[in-house]
C-alpha cells in the first residue's frame, strides 16, 4: 500500500480554530495536504496554510522536547482512499486575521472553539481541542 507524508494545520485566531468543509470528502477538516519532495513537515504546513486559505501563520514552539518542530501538536495515520496511508504531522499556527481566501478544495469554512458537532473522524476533534489549548513554550517561528 502506498504511504505518503502529509500535514494538517489548525490555524487559530482569538481563541478559535479554522475548519474547512472539504469538497471531495464532504467533512470538516483542518487545512492540509501532502509534503512536496525535499520539504520538511513545517515547511509543508506553512505552504498548505497559505495555499489553501491565504493565511500566514506563526508556529509556536509547544513542546519541551528538543528537536520537535515548532507548532507540532501530534501525529496520526489514516487511510486516504487510493492515495494509501497518509502519515500526517499535525500543527497549530497563530494567524493575525480571520479573513480566509478559499481555494478550490473547499467553499465553506468556520472558526470554532467547540468540536462537539464537527463530525468526521474523532481525531479531528481531539487534535482541534489540543490546538485551542496548546501554549507556546518559547518563541514563535514564522511560516
Amino acid at each position: 500500500m502506498r504511504r505518503t507524508f502529509s500535514v494538517a494545520v489548525y490555524p487559530r485566531h482569538q481563541g478559535k480554530v479554522l475548519m474547512i468543509r472539504h469538497k471531495r470528502l464532504g467533512i470538516w477538516l483542518p487545512p492540509g495536504g501532502e509534503l512536496m519532495p525535499g520539504e520538511t513537515p513545517l515547511e509543508a504546513a506553512a505552504r498548505e496554510l497559505r495555499e489553501e486559505t491565504g493565511l500566514e501563520g506563526r508556529f509556536p514552539v509547544v513542546s519541551d522536547i528538543d528537536g520537535t518542530p515548532a507548532g507540532l501538536i501530534g501525529y496520526e495515520e489514516h487511510v486516504a482512499g487510493s492515495k494509501g496511508i497518509h502519515m500526517n504531522f499535525v500543527f497549530v499556527a497563530d494567524v493575525d486575521t480571520d479573513a480566509v481566501q478559499p481555494n478550490d478544495e473547499f467553499e465553506e469554512w468556520r472558526w470554532v472553539d467547540s468540536f462537539d458537532d464537527i463530525g468526521g473522524p474523532p481525531n479531528v476533534a481531539q487534535l482541534g481541542r489540543l490546538a485551542v489549548t496548546a501554549r507556546p513554550r518559547f518563541n514563535d517561528v514564522s511560516g
